[in-house]
C-alpha cells in the first residue's frame, strides 16, 4: 500500500477506499513537495485533506457547484461554480498562474467534463498533470448527455491516435492545441473484470 493510499483510507475519500485511484496516483504525486493543485467536485473535502497531508506546503483549491465554504480553512481556496460554464472555471486561474496537477472528481457528465478540460487544460504548468476520474460514467447513458457526439472515454482514444475532432464541447482551434499539449495518456481500472466500475485516467502535459 502506498502512502498516498495510507493517508487517503484515513482520510475517508473515496479515491482510496473504493475506487483505489490512490495506488495510481502516489507514483505522480510523489514527484512533488509543494504542488498547485485544483479539485473540482470536492464533496466532504476528504481528498483535499489528503493533499494537505500528503505534500509539504501545497497550493490547493477546490471547486464545486454546492458551496463548501463551511470547511474553508487558511489552507485552502475555494471556488464556488458549475464546471460546464467557461465563466465559472475561469475564477479558479488567478492571475493565469497554472496548476501542477487538476484533478476532474465534478459532475462526471460528458459535457461537464469535456469543457472543462478543454478550458483547464492551458493552466497546467509543463510536465504537469491532468487526471480525469470516474471515466466509467461513458458507459453509463445517465451521464451522456443528449447532444454528445464522443464519450469523454472515446475523447482520450481518438486523442491517443491524434485524431483533430474529438469533442463537439470544445471548439476547433482548441481541439488542434490540445494535440499539441499532450504527452501522454493512460486510462486506469480497479479491476478490469468490472467493466463500467472505477475508471481514471492520468494525462501527462508536455
Amino acid at each position: 500500500m502506498k502512502r498516498l493510499t495510507e493517508i487517503g483510507l484515513k482520510k475517508g475519500t473515496d479515491k482510496a477506499t473504493y475506487h483505489n485511484f490512490t495506488e495510481y496516483y502516489d507514483d505522480i504525486f510523489s514527484l512533488y513537495k509543494s504542488p498547485r493543485i485544483l479539485e473540482i467536485g470536492i464533496y466532504n473535502f476528504s481528498s483535499l485533506d489528503m493533499y494537505l497531508e500528503y505534500f509539504d506546503e501545497p497550493y490547493v483549491m477546490g471547486m464545486d457547484i454546492d458551496d463548501k465554504s463551511h470547511f474553508l480553512n487558511d489552507k485552502w481556496k475555494f471556488v464556488r461554480g458549475d464546471q460546464s460554464l467557461v465563466s465559472d472555471l475561469s475564477k479558479c486561474v488567478v492571475d493565469n498562474e497554472p496548476f501542477d496537477i487538476i484533478v476532474d472528481d465534478g459532475g462526471h457528465s460528458m459535457k461537464q467534463q469535456q469543457i472543462s478540460f478543454g478550458y483547464l487544460i492551458d493552466y497546467i504548468n509543463p510536465g504537469g498533470y491532468y487526471i480525469l476520474e470516474d471515466l466509467h460514467t461513458s458507459l453509463m447513458p445517465e451521464y451522456i448527455n443528449h447532444d454528445c457526439q464522443f464519450t469523454s472515454l472515446e475523447m482520450l482514444r481518438k486523442i491517443t491516435n491524434n485524431e483533430t475532432y474529438f469533442s463537439n464541447y470544445i471548439d476547433r482551434d482548441q481541439q488542434i492545441k490540445i494535440l499539441s499539449k499532450i504527452d501522454s495518456i493512460k486510462i486506469l481500472q480497479r479491476d478490469p473484470n468490472i467493466w463500467n466500475d472505477s475508471v481514471t485516467s492520468i494525462i501527462k502535459i508536455k
